[in-house]
Parts: structure tokens; sequence; C-alpha cells
């Protein structure tokens, strides 16, 4: 059961409905302003002395236009509701909240996702945990062009290492298989080998910059969380790749939708506070991943001290 957001939560998000609506009414005067200025030149278009098979494919040019103005214009009208409510929600578990993701981006590590693929992201989280740091954010990878195909869709995570391991790298094996045309999309490059094993059905390589002697007990601890993960999380997140260099770790779950998505063109607030409490369970995800990384370091740092 979803739980109904907190008077506090209610009473900020409806104090911001007037500038929702004013938002909203001022996107929906510029999408019919798009529309009827599209229709206006396919008109003028297909009454000119243009070769009529020109006239009509330049008139459909036009309307295609105005349904990319329109498009972009709703895009535009979610995002602004998203940045002005999500901040209220990402406050409840002591997090604050971006819209755009950009830095967290470009400082990602190459061999956590595809490394030639064009990566987005936004909804960017961060904060402190007890005295941990932790930032997160949607991310996506795709290949790029005109046919774009997209290699992974979910969430990031990033988390400093309070307890000194080896290098390592974890990702599911069909990922990191070698081959040209068979091959996996994600480098092992400089890493060794440590071991094979089975989570959630899938199998997972783990790579290491540990060559000798038996496997740190600080590492034996974060992969066992790691490879857990996806018994916490819940249907729908599994994990794709997880690194660490030893001072900080990625995390990389992939989701199968969008998270925080919030309002629309018709904000009424029934439906912005159904929106509001599925967006509040959404944010368990990122709240359970970070309580998640957080056992895991504290399991750690137990291993090493009975070592």
């Amino acid at each position: 059961m979803t739980t109904p957001p907190a008077p506090d939560v209610t009473e900020a998000v409806s104090a911001l409905m007037p500038e929702l609506r004013r938002g909203a009414r001022a996107s929906l005067a510029l999408m019919a302003l798009a529309l009827g200025l599209a229709g206006g030149i396919a008109l003028l278009i297909l009454n000119s002395a243009m070769d009529q098979r020109d006239r009509w494919e330049w008139a459909l040019y036009a309307a295609a236009a105005g349904g990319f103005a329109v498009f972009m214009l709703y895009r535009w009208t979610r995002s602004s509701q998203e940045s002005l409510i999500m901040p209220i929600l990402a406050r409840t578990i002591g997090l604050t909240y971006a819209k755009s993701a950009s830095p967290f981006i470009q400082a990602l590590p190459k061999r956590l996702l595809p490394e030639r693929s064009v990566r987005q992201g936004e909804d960017h989280l961060t904060g402190t945990l007890g005295a941990h740091a932790i930032q997160m954010a949607e991310v996506t990878a795709e290949t790029g062009g005109k046919n774009s195909k997209t290699l992974f869709k979910g969430i990031v995570a990033q988390f400093p290492n309070r307890t000194a391991m080896p290098a390592f790298f974890i990702a599911q094996e069909e990922k990191t298989r070698p081959g040209f045309f068979f091959g996996g999309d994600l480098s092992t490059d400089g890493l060794h080998h440590l071991r094979n094993l089975v989570a959630g059905g899938r199998t997972y390589g783990i790579w290491t910059s540990w060559e000798k002697g038996p496997e740190p007990p600080a590492l034996s601890a974060v992969i066992d969380i790691l490879t857990s993960l996806e018994t916490r999380l819940g249907p729908g997140v599994e994990l794709y790749a997880a690194t660490s260099n030893g001072v900080e770790m990625h995390v990389a779950l992939s989701h199968k939708r969008n998270l925080f998505r919030l309002g629309g063109l018709f904000p009424a607030e029934d439906r912005l506070f159904a929106d509001v409490q599925q967006a509040m369970q959404d944010l368990t995800i990122p709240l359970t991943l970070a309580q998640a990384l957080i056992q895991a370091e504290e399991t750690a740092v137990e291993k090493v001290s009975r070592a």
C-alpha cells in the first residue's frame, strides 16, 4: 500500500497549485499558437504555385514542425512542474534535488556504462545519510544517431568507499563477454577476473585489481550486498553494473520505467496528489539503495576488524 504524503508535503504542494496552473495555461496557449501557425503555413503552401507533390511534402513538414513544438512544450511543462515539486519530496528523506544531472553524468567512470554511448541524466539527488555522502540520478545510455538504441536506462548512484579495498567491477556476464559480433559492451581492461556468481537468475562476473592471496573480506562483503540488491528493491529493478576505484563506488541499476513523473497540462489537485504519492514511492528506491550501500560499508568494516 502506498503511504499518503505527510501533511507538510500536502500543504507545500497545495501552495504551488496556482503557479502550476498558470504555467499549464501558458503552455496550452503556446501549443495553440504553434498549431495555428503550423496550420496556417501548411494552407499557404497548399495554395501556392509550387508543384503539387512539393506542396504536400512541404505542408507535411510544416505540420510535423507544429507537432514537434507541441511535444516539446508538453515536455517542458512537466519538467517545470517536477522541478518545483521534487525538491519538496526529496527533503522528506534528507536529500536535495536538481532536475539537471549533467555534472554528475560527465564525472561517471567510463567502465560503468557502454563506452561508445551517449549518456544523459536528470533527477539528481544529493545529500548525506548518517555519515555517508551519496548522490544519484536517472541515467540513460544510447547509441545515438537516427535510429538510436537504448543500452541502459535506470538509476546510477555514487558512494565513497570508507573502507580500503581493491578496485573492482561487477557486471552481468553477457555484458563483458569478449568478441566483436556477439561480445558485450562493457570493458574490463586492466582488471583480473576473480570469479563468477549467480544472483537473481543472472550470472555476474567479478573483476578486480586483486590478483594474489585470499579475497579481501571487505570486497567480499560489498559484493554480497551489491548482488542481493534486487531482493531489497523489488520487481523491475536489477543490478546492471558496479565499479569502484578503491576511493568511490558507482552502482548502475536498470529500471524499466521513468521515475518521479509529475503533473501535466491539466494539473487537477487529485491527479497531482496521486502523482506525488507515486513519486514518494519511487523515492524509496534510491533511499533503499543508499541504505544497502551503507550496510555494505558497515559489513566491510566489521569483516576487516575481524580479519
